[in-house]
């Protein structure tokens, strides 16, 4: 955890060195920005043990105040076997696509000044994941790795010490992701993974 806080430093201040945060590294600025479409294409996959990310935006009414978008990551599914999800996709997304074999562990916001903003979860259909229960991601999160990724090697190490740092804060939100779903569940009386008025599970700031 220490090497990774002195990692993050260092990345970042090479970033601040170049003068090109990390959303520009992503976002390119010879083509508009489209809301909710990913960046980079097809998702940025490590060729390793595939930990993955992408960036994207809401509608600017949906965005956290203050936010341009955020970076989703994921552990494969390939790292849960024998864990029961509380929730899984169909084989076939609802936009046709086949489905991808992710588990969403948090998510990243970015200000508009090119800050990081807060970390997130979210509800199971706003990912199409394999909606883990927070204990069996939380001895598998320090395997997230975005080593030799495709894309802009600053980016791929920043968000792996930035996760590597934070695991505490990333797993108590995970915690809080798994209690909201079960209190709105006993409150409703039915599971709530597909319900588009739970959202956003839990939120904390990013703070070094």
């Amino acid at each position: 955890m220490e090497n990774a806080l002195e990692r993050l430093f260092e990345l970042t201040g090479q970033i601040a060195k170049e003068g090109v945060s990390l959303v520009p590294r992503v976002v390119s600025a010879d083509a508009p920005f489209v809301q909710y479409q990913h960046y980079p294409k097809g998702d940025c996959v490590a060729p390793g043990n595939k930990s993955r990310w992408f960036y994207h935006a809401h509608k600017p009414e949906e965005r956290e105040a203050g936010e341009h978008g955020h970076f989703h990551m994921f552990l494969p599914l390939d790292m849960f076997k024998g864990i029961e999800p509380y929730h899984k996709p169909p084989s076939k997304l609802p936009n046709g696509k086949k489905t991808q074999g992710v588990v969403h562990f948090g998510a990243l916001s970015f200000g508009i000044d090119g800050m990081p903003i807060s970390w997130f979860t979210t509800n199971y259909w706003v990912t199409y994941e394999y909606l883990m229960p927070a204990e069996a991601i939380a001895s598998r999160l320090k395997l997230f790795n975005m080593k030799n990724a495709p894309g802009d090697p600053l980016v791929n190490d920043w968000l792996t010490a930035a996760v590597q740092h934070f695991q505490d804060p990333i797993i108590d939100n995970l915690q809080k992701r798994d209690a909201l779903l079960l209190e709105k569940q006993e409150e409703l009386g039915r599971a709530v993974y597909e319900d588009k008025s739970v959202e956003i599970t839990s939120r904390t700031a990013f703070d070094l």
